[in-house]
């Protein structure tokens, strides 16, 4: 009896403990001025990141933002879980994906803010094949605060993932969690247009940890099964940052852009393919806050064994965020 009784109050004293986390997700599509403006005020955080989200609902009956997919997840401090916006699936040439949003985070509430591992990936059906969007990474956030998840850009089409993170018992400020980063991935056409923002083809701004790797991706999915994976047309980034104590960052990044470049190529095995043009760069870069730093790509067509240095630039660039 006694041992039942320790058992009851040790399962007692854990649900009295358990310190129940709940997180809305919400998917928007906007004008990438609006998109610039609103992602700079939600890196800052504190009431800056509440006003300008109070503002969205203007903006989408204007039709100069449109809110595309949301998940709403509950869950405990330190209990993974998993949301769907749908239970449609769309098929990929590789596996299966839910249609719209599909997030699973695992969130930790350490001195009144909330700590979490999170991947979203979001899948739609566009042109002539669908889009997979991907986002691995860390962030980190206060109740009540809106908090940027992820940026997906691809020419013109701009998509801004906000966490909206709602627990009790929450701090009023909190510098958040040391070695928080917010990192920008992104390709230029030339040195010229990097260096002064114009033309950007693509690229992907989120959080991630000092010394932890994360990672972001858009896929454009063709059907051929003589296209690897690897190779799919689209954008992705790897980063594994190091925050110094200066505030600078060390960071080991990977990046490729890849898109069809028109006609169709015989590779060595004889089979005819889609012909594309594969630019990947890979380097350790010393970074200072909020200035830009990169390299030239090589690039290769899918047909190519060997590469050459390409005139596009694979770009980086970060900020840290301000303590509300």
């Amino acid at each position: 009896m006694r041992a039942i009784a320790l058992l009851l109050l040790i399962a007692t004293c854990r649900l009295a403990t358990a310190q129940e986390v709940k997180v809305r997700f919400d998917l928007y599509k906007v004008e990438p001025a609006i998109g610039t403006a609103l992602e700079g005020r939600l890196i800052a955080g504190g009431e800056g990141a509440t006003a300008a989200m109070a503002k969205l609902p203007d903006f989408i009956q204007q039709r100069r933002i449109e809110e595309i997919a949301s998940v709403e997840i509950e869950t405990e401090s330190g209990t993974r879980m998993r949301g769907k916006s749908s239970e449609a699936v769309i098929a990929l040439p590789f596996h299966e994906s839910t249609a719209g949003l599909d997030i699973e985070i695992d969130p930790l509430i350490e001195g009144g803010a909330l700590n979490m591992n999170i991947q979203a990936i979001y899948t739609s059906s566009e042109k002539d094949h669908p889009m997979e969007r991907v986002i691995t990474t860390q962030a980190a956030g206060l109740s009540g605060v809106p908090m940027l998840i992820c940026r997906w850009q691809m020419e013109r089409d701009w998509l801004l993932l906000v966490g909206t993170p709602e627990y009790s018992n929450a701090a009023e400020s909190s510098p958040l969690v040391s070695g928080l980063i917010y990192m920008e991935s992104a390709f230029y056409p030339t040195v010229s247009s990097a260096s002064s923002g114009r033309d950007l083809l693509a690229s992907a701004l989120f959080p991630c940890r000092s010394g932890q790797r994360s990672g972001a991706e858009m896929i454009g999915w063709i059907n051929d099964e003589n296209i690897p994976e690897s190779d799919q047309p689209g954008f992705r980034t790897m980063i594994d940052p190091v925050l110094n104590a200066d505030g600078t960052v060390t960071a080991r990044v990977e990046c490729s852009y890849t898109v069809e470049s028109g006609g169709r190529t015989r590779l060595e095995s004889g089979e005819r393919v889609r012909r594309l043009e594969i630019r990947e760069m890979s380097d350790t870069l010393e970074m200072e806050p909020n200035k830009i730093a990169g390299r030239k790509a090589t690039k290769a067509g899918n047909e190519d064994i060997e590469v050459e240095e390409d005139h596009y630039v694979a770009a980086f660039q970060y900020s840290l965020p301000t303590t509300p």
